[in-house]
């Protein structure tokens, strides 16, 4: 029965898809009114990491920036649903990757690369830059507990040949593609909270926060080169990338170096717009404990 449900759900949503963007930013505006006016989710968190991170702004700043980043969340949701039927030359209009050369050239050396990106923008649509890029691409996620979710989300990122890849299983599949020799791409979303036990500490936004060191132990491992992925919002339901090289051999830096360059980078981004990243993220969950 459970799945039947989220057949007719699913055939929904597609069949929303379909609808043009000025219908679906309209659809939009009343999400804006039940997220953050009826429901208020998360807005007391949303303030306060706003808060905690730019200490010098003042009590209206901060608001006008929570209410910009609803207005950018609310739409994050049309985008997803919008990216089900999207296609290809559609995507390339509203999601540009300005330097996507660089790819070209690495994969012409025979070179394996990490992409890392932080929750800016859309990160939700860069499965669509798998058609334009010479690379296999793994896209690293969290495996979602709803089975059906899980199959849907898969199945819509995988429309063009994206490899999406539960966290727990990238290094079981990297290191087969290595022993295959075959080129790849890893992309992966890498400013979520981690454990403090497994974490790098960095200060990021005026607080020590932990960041996942995996992504830089693989670097490591496999010794390919390292990016940055600057997704940069220039309109709505608009944006640009820009690639920038964060490690050409990463076993020739400090341990810890890519990490921080990585928050460096990230926290970049958020200052210049800061109303685009995901702040309904527990993001300081963790606290570092002072001896």
């Amino acid at each position: 029965m459970k799945s039947i449900l989220y057949k007719v759900l699913f055939g929904v949503v597609h069949l929303i898809s379909l609808w043009p963007f000025w219908i679906l930013h309209l659809i939009s505006e009343f999400l804006i009114f039940i997220i953050y006016r009826v429901i208020g989710y998360r807005k007391k968190m949303v303030l306060k990491n706003i808060r905690q991170s730019f200490p010098s702004m003042s009590m209206e700043e901060a608001k006008a920036v929570r209410k910009e980043f609803y207005h950018h969340f609310s739409d994050l949701l049309i985008e997803s649903i919008k990216s089900a039927s999207m296609s290809q030359a559609e995507f390339q209009k509203r999601y540009r990757f300005i330097n996507k050369y660089i790819l070209d050239e690495y994969h012409k050396k025979d070179k394996s690369v990490i992409i890392l990106s932080p929750h800016t923008g859309n990160w939700e649509w860069i499965f669509s830059i798998v058609g334009i890029i010479p690379y296999d691409v793994y896209a690293v996620y969290q495996k979602l507990t709803n089975p059906y979710m899980d199959d849907y989300i898969k199945a819509t990122r995988q429309r063009f040949d994206a490899m999406m890849t539960p966290n727990r299983e990238i290094f079981e599949k990297i290191n087969a593609a290595v022993a295959q020799d075959k080129q790849f791409l890893i992309w992966m979303a890498a400013d979520q909270a981690c454990k403090p036990e497994k974490a790098k500490w960095v200060n990021f936004l005026n607080q020590e926060t932990t960041f996942h060191q995996g992504f830089e132990r693989m670097a490591r491992d496999i010794n390919c080169p390292v990016f940055f992925m600057d997704i940069n919002k220039v309109g709505r339901s608009n944006y640009e990338l820009n690639l920038h090289l964060i490690a050409e051999e990463p076993g020739k830096l400090p341990e810890g170096a890519i990490v921080e360059e990585f928050a460096k980078l990230s926290e970049h981004r958020i200052k210049e717009k800061p109303a685009y990243w995901l702040w309904s993220h527990n993001r300081w969950k963790h606290k570092k404990k002072t001896i």
